[in-house]
């Protein structure tokens, strides 16, 4: 006896059906990805002078880091442990030999844009030494950092790169003296017509605005010229500066300029200026909503824990030397 067209076809789902039961339960359509330009930032990885040894927390955060996925890593200086005078070109070369081994390249494993600001241990201003050492190794990897550069003629001191409608600028602040050629190519660079439709600018450099800490609460820690600089950024539209150098996390604001000061993730946390709560290693995912730029919010971790420091825990305000910073409150 013949099946009727209906019969025929609810057989044939029946099996269907019996046999996706059998095969287990159909996948699930891929979850749309956040609608996030995800930044991570790191700092001070560095352990004592001339070490190549890198603190427990420098490797765990990079596996972190490969689980968030984010779209960009950025580091705030102090990747080696130089600045010191009796420290050889080999001792140099071992310590950026042991940063490529133990950082560079599982970053670049991840396959995520990789930008850097060069610190007071990579590349003080006053060690030659250390400044050409930093200089040849990172011109042997200028070229594997997925950077889409805009000017890097003046790489690895200062140079800018954009990605995903954010100028970025990596300025030479290793010291706390920022040199009148580096600030004029900077007002180049952040009115030049890609930084201008930019939604976005951000500045990367090793030295702070602000006292923070009370070790670096005093004149050669944090940039010279203090109101100069901040009245720089504000007139060229900088929207976020982000240092290291102080080993500890707060986010400020100052009329429209927002400073990330990063935590470190290597040896020496450090307590904020009259703050009582113990110092941690952290590291920053900066999330930049892609509808609204502007409106960017941290979520800053402990390595390992993976406990969230929230901003409201932090002080509202520290008060160093040269002036007061006050926290955010988004």
């Amino acid at each position: 006896m013949k099946l009727s067209w209906l019969a025929f076809a609810f057989s044939v789902g029946l099996f269907i059906t019996i046999i996706g039961g059998l095969q287990g339960p159909k996948a699930l359509a891929p979850i749309e990805k956040d609608k996030f330009f995800k930044i991570a930032v790191i700092s001070d990885l560095n352990s004592g002078y001339g070490s190549t040894l890198y603190h427990p927390d420098v490797r765990a955060t990079l596996k972190e880091l490969d689980s968030i996925k984010p779209d960009m890593i950025l580091c705030a200086g102090d990747m080696v442990a130089g600045q010191k005078l009796t420290l050889t070109e080999q001792n140099l070369a071992e310590m950026w030999q042991s940063f490529n081994s133990n950082i560079l390249t599982p970053i670049k494993a991840m396959q995520i844009p990789f930008a850097f600001t060069v610190g007071n241990h990579d590349a003080s201003p006053n060690f030659a030494k250390d400044r050409q050492m930093a200089k040849n190794f990172w011109n042997e990897n200028q070229n594997q950092l997925r950077l889409k550069y805009v000017d890097q003629t003046n790489f690895p001191f200062y140079y800018s790169y954009s990605q995903n409608d954010v100028f970025f600028i990596s300025w030479d602040a290793a010291g706390a003296l920022v040199q009148a050629d580096v600030f004029k190519w900077m007002q180049d660079q952040l009115n030049s017509e890609k930084a201008k439709k930019a939604k976005l600018r951000i500045v990367l450099g090793h030295l702070p605005i602000y006292a923070i800490v009370e070790s670096k609460n005093k004149p050669g820690e944090v940039l010279a010229a203090t109101q100069q600089i901040t009245a720089f950024f504000k007139q060229n539209k900088v929207d976020l500066y982000i240092s290291g150098h102080q080993h500890a996390y707060y986010p400020a604001q100052e009329n429209g300029l927002r400073l990330l000061n990063t935590g470190c993730i290597g040896e020496g946390p450090r307590q904020l200026i009259g703050n009582p709560t113990a110092a941690t290693r952290a590291y920053t995912i900066i999330e930049v909503p892609i509808k609204d730029y502007k409106n960017f919010k941290y979520k800053t971790f402990i390595p390992q824990q993976k406990t969230e420091i929230k901003l409201s825990n932090l002080p509202d305000s520290v008060v160093g030397f040269n002036g007061v910073s006050r926290r955010e409150r988004n």
